[in-house]
């Protein structure tokens, strides 16, 4: 998983443009979440497992005071990086979000991009029990995840990306496992340099299967009230490619 999130963290914002486009519609729908689910008015954000930064800075163009938490040192470099070209402000730090060492200091605590499936349970109950102590009472985490029963054996994705004067060649490869719930993603991403020299780089990433009972079963020992949407519907409609977790603190008594 390493070798994505470091050797080719300049390239990260490339190799998912597709996903990042997507990005202010998707904040669009958080917005919703902030004013309709917390039991505050939701000014301070941490977003945790913030890669290079693309919601946060949508967050803070949004006027919300944000800050990104990443455990990949390259990562926050590319993400400080396009703050400072914005002249934005927002801070970025390294930590893991599991182990935050906050206390009621955010009204919402986010994590996109399936982060959340990079944790098994044991993992997302350490994840829940730091974003409840790092939220003020009301306050709400959102997290999204690919609905991964979607899945289905298509055989390898290719995409070129042009960046620069470079060709960027991802070819995807997903994998998975029935009985364990376990999916495997693979790339090879391949750099074309005008001069025809190619640099390619193999990645593998294992990601956990959670329907949306088994994370509200998990979520629901944590907070006050739990709710489960899908795609951009603040519903669970029957068929849905992208699940939302909705995490509410209850007030203080």
């Amino acid at each position: 998983m390493g070798e994505l999130y470091r050797s080719l963290a300049r390239y990260y914002d490339v190799i998912y443009r597709a996903r990042l486009e997507r990005i202010s519609q998707e904040i669009d729908f958080v917005e919703k979440i902030f004013r309709n689910d917390a039991r505050r008015e939701v000014r301070r954000v941490l977003d945790t497992a913030c890669g290079t930064g693309a919601p946060t800075l949508e967050l803070v163009r949004r006027g919300y005071e944000v800050v990104g938490l990443d455990i990949n040192e390259e990562m926050l470099t590319v993400a400080r990086e396009k703050a400072q070209r914005e002249e934005l402000s927002v801070e970025f730090m390294l930590g893991d979000a599991a182990a935050l060492d906050f206390q009621e200091e955010f009204d919402a605590v986010t994590m996109f991009f399936s982060s959340i499936l990079y944790l098994d349970e044991d993992r997302i109950n350490e994840l829940f029990n730091s974003v409840i102590k790092a939220l003020r009472p009301g306050g709400v985490f959102v997290a999204d995840w690919s609905n991964l029963l979607f899945y289905s054996d298509r055989g390898p994705d290719i995409r070129e990306e042009r960046e620069g004067n470079e060709i960027v060649v991802t070819t995807t490869w997903k994998e998975f496992e029935n009985a364990s719930q376990r999916l495997h993603l693979k790339h090879l991403v391949q750099i074309i340099h005008p001069d025809g020299e190619v640099r390619a780089f193999f990645t593998h990433e294992n990601l956990n299967v959670y329907t949306a009972r088994e994370m509200r079963l998990l979520a629901e020992k944590h907070f006050d009230e739990v709710r489960i949407y899908g795609d951009f519907q603040r519903e669970l409609p029957a068929n849905v490619w992208r699940l939302w977790l909705v995490g509410i603190k209850g007030q203080a008594p």
